[in-house]
């Protein structure tokens, strides 16, 4: 989780896995496309040459306070394809809840069972356990012949007794109910989490619930509002997880540059270049102060540190960044706070 202190705000992230063309994106489509709009962030897209990872921000109702913090939860798909595995890795960093989605197809099967594995591999590789994170199964595509029955998916994919839902994603059946059950087991054991460190008993949870119109016309993919962005290393971004990036505190920075590093000289015009440019993701009417200072620091052979401030000079956070060894460039995304 990700705790914006001066926003008071807990970030959660759900990163919904699967083997490709499962329908996770399907999923991500159809709630971006029934929520409120007023309860949803941008849907964004970051992309690479060959592939991209799309996310938003997601509102839930009424499900009460952490300690004052208002909680929020942040969607995010993977390439499903096998060779896309570092880019799979990024995304599950700092995952706080995790929707398998498997393809009921009968000719998936070992298609679902490879990637629940790669699953349990890359969720170890960033410290963390299938066992012990939030994690509902979604047997999507119910709708097509020569599917897997139910009982034996469970059999082979579901050795945790996780919750599981049948879905067809492209109607929107079994998707809104994946997700207050994945957002209400990712809530609960972070509430837990936080009580546990302050020393408090614990709460009882109640189910999260999104605000929801199940009759709004669902956006065909190739029309959804998406910004897109361009990022070349991905991998690059290792100090810190791609939705912090995403997501900035308290006066989140829209920005998308490359620059040569400069050794220290001229980083007033490369500053001012910088602030330029991010200002042109605000429309007139937004307060350009929101904007918080970037403070680009000397390079160091291919290494380049980024400090975020806010109004009062005071560092909110630091990027460590590796230049890509033959450009020397690197690509800094920063999304806006609505």
């Amino acid at each position: 989780m990700f705790i914006n202190h001066a926003a008071k705000q807990v970030t959660a992230k759900i990163v919904y896995y699967g083997p490709g063309l499962s329908g996770k994106t399907t999923n991500l489509q159809y709630i971006f496309s029934v929520t409120n709009p007023k309860s949803r962030g941008e849907l964004v897209s970051i992309e690479t040459d060959i592939e991209r990872t799309l996310f938003f921000d997601l509102l839930p109702m009424n499900v009460g306070l952490i300690k004052g913090y208002q909680a929020k939860f942040q969607l995010y798909t993977v390439p499903g394809q096998i060779f896309y595995d570092a880019t799979r890795k990024l995304v599950l960093k700092g995952a706080d809840g995790v929707v398998f989605v498997a393809d009921s197809q009968e000719l998936m099967g070992q298609a679902n069972t490879q990637s629940l594995e790669n699953l349990k591999v890359n969720l170890a590789a960033c410290g963390k356990s299938i066992a012990k994170i939030p994690l509902v199964f979604q047997y999507n595509k119910r709708d097509l012949g020569n599917i897997i029955p139910t009982v034996v998916l469970n059999q082979t994919l579901n050795e945790f007794n996780a919750p599981y839902f049948e879905a067809v994603a492209t109607t929107g059946n079994g998707v809104i109910e994946t997700l207050r059950e994945i957002s209400s087991k990712t809530l609960a054991l972070i509430k837990a989490s936080i009580h546990a460190q302050q020393g408090l008993s614990a709460t009882v949870s109640m189910p999260v619930q999104f605000d929801t119109n199940i009759r709004q016309e669902i956006i065909e993919k190739n029309a959804l509002p998406m910004r897109k962005f361009s990022v070349d290393r991905l991998d690059d971004l290792k100090s810190r997880p791609l939705s912090q990036v995403a997501s900035q505190s308290p006066a989140d920075v829209p920005a998308e540059t490359a620059k040569e590093p400069s050794n220290g000289k001229g980083d007033d015009s490369v500053m001012h270049s910088i602030r330029e440019l991010a200002a042109q993701f605000l429309s007139e009417d937004q307060d350009k102060s929101r904007l918080t200072l970037i403070q680009k620091l000397p390079v160091n052979d291919s290494h380049l540190t980024v400090d975020i401030r806010n109004s009062q000079k005071s560092v909110i956070q630091s990027i460590d960044l590796n230049l890509d060894p033959e450009t020397r460039k690197v690509t800094l995304v920063f999304d806006l706070k609505r």
